[in-house]
Parts: C-alpha cells; structure tokens; sequence
C-alpha cells in the first residue's frame, strides 16, 4: 500500500535526560524528553506497509528482493481474499535503507482495500526489536473516509504499547493520531505521497513520569524522509507547568529539530534510538 506514516510522530531525539535539585538537596525527577519523543518512531514500519500491499501480494514498486525482510502470506482457510494476512520475519538481524536493524517477527492483517472506508489494518510484534529496543503492544490503521477537503483520512492508535530499552529502561506508550493525505491520492507511487498528522498520546517515561503530549501545528511527511519535514510537538509532564515544544522545521527533508524549554532553544539531531542515562 502507499505509505501511511504513522506517527511517527515522536522521531527528535534529545540529548539530554533532565534532574534537577533544589536548595535542600531533594531530588524532583524531570521528564526524559529523549524517551519520549523518540519511542513512537520506533513503532513505524513504512517500507512493510508497502511491501504488504494486497494489490501486489507484497510487492510494492520496490522490488521485494532488495528487502532484508521475509514475507509470508496465511491463506484464509476458505479461500477468500479478505482478510488479507501476512508474517514478516527480520530473523535475528535486519538492516533497512535507513540504516535502522530489526529482528524478530510483525504479523499484518488487513481487512479490505486501504482505500475502502472501514478497511483496517492491525500490525502486532513477536519478539521484536528495533536497534536492541523491544517493541510491544498493537498498532491499528482505520480508513475513516474522506474530511470535509476530500482527502483521505486515517485513524492510527498505538494500545498497550512499550518499549524497553537497550539500558534496562522502558516506556509505556498510548497513542491516536490521525493522518490526512495531502498529495499523491490520484497516483499508483509512493514518491509524490505527503502527509499531514495530528494527534495525541500520553504514557509514563523511563524516568516514571507520567506525560501527555499533542501536536500543535501538524507535523508534515513526505515520502523518502524519515522525519516529519515541519510542525510542532508540544509535551507536558507531571509536577511541571513548563511545555516542551519540538519545532520539525521549515520544509527541509533532515535530522535536525528545536527543542524549547521556556526562554531556552537548542537545536537537536533526530533519530537515536539508543539511551544511556546520565
């Protein structure tokens, strides 16, 4: 299928794990912003969306062989065609295009045509891992139809979702974004597909604390760029009235992002997936 970004809608990765201390020496834990933004983005599977898509029995305009991953279609026992259901399997080891290595195995099902209302797509993980991070829980795609703009729009959710890091930490993880496609509906490619998406979710961090966040100006994606190429991620934490607020930029297809805390702005690189806490 085209390329559905799902969220990934947390991909900064800051560089600093915050804790700060009063005048009495007692300890306020802050809210681990690498963490946070950084764990839905382990959640997105873009080249195996397209690589099960039902119109091509898995291959995309890509040629499947160029993939590092296995694709098994499961038959339905009484031959019907939906719904559609696949295993892919990264085996102990697999590197993509972007450099990033998965192992372990995702299980795709697709009730109906992704362009068809009500179609749904559920993806599930069996041992799975992205650069040593385990990844947990459900992800669902729903087409709910064309906006009042007639495009087409998705519901994504993460439920259950976590992530356990390479350093022994982890986060819990709940999301609902929704995509809107703003170019590309008319083609068969995926090069000229674009994206807006907007949303919230909330968990607790890897320090234990609790935070929500939303998207506050919609995070555009264009297809080839792993990050979203402009919008804004503002995130509140417990015990903080301070927001945080992560600025994708102007248009450019790159790794780098603002974070602002109050009066303070550091620029920030995208994409680590790997913590050590300080």
């Amino acid at each position: 299928m085209k390329t559905i970004k799902f969220l990934s809608l947390f991909l900064v990765m800051a560089t600093l794990s915050f804790t700060a201390c009063d005048d009495d020496n007692d300890t306020t834990t802050e809210p681990d912003v690498a963490s946070i933004v950084n764990a839905t983005d382990l959640y997105v599977t873009d080249d195996v969306d397209e690589a099960t898509d039902e119109t091509t029995d898995g291959r995309s305009s890509e040629d499947i062989t160029s993939r590092c991953f296995s694709i098994e279609v499961i038959p339905n026992d009484d031959g019907s065609i939906w719904p559609r259901n696949w295993v892919i399997d990264f085996g102990e080891g697999c590197e993509s295009a972007l450099g990033i290595t998965r192992s372990g195995k995702i299980y795709v099902s697709l009730t109906d045509y992704w362009k068809n209302e009500g179609s749904l797509r559920t993806v599930t993980f069996e041992d799975f891992f992205v650069d040593g991070n385990q990844i947990e829980g459900v992800k669902t795609i729903e087409n709910v139809g064309l906006n009042e703009e007639e495009q087409l729009t998705w519901e994504h959710k993460i439920t259950d979702g976590k992530v356990s890091f390479t350093d022994g930490t982890s986060i819990s993880l709940e999301c609902n974004r929704t995509s809107v496609m703003t170019a590309g509906a008319d083609t068969f490619i995926f090069a000229d597909d674009e994206f807006d998406v907007t949303g919230t979710s909330s968990g607790v961090d890897r320090n234990g604390v609790g935070f929500s966040t939303e998207i506050t100006v919609p995070l555009h994606y264009i297809n080839g760029c792993r990050f979203p190429v402009s919008g804004e991620l503002t995130i509140t934490s417990d015990g903080s009235d301070t927001p945080i607020v992560i600025d994708y930029g102007d248009g450019t297809c790159d790794n780098i992002a603002t974070q602002t805390i109050g009066d303070e702005v550091t620029e920030i690189e995208l994409g680590n997936c790997n913590f050590t806490n300080n």
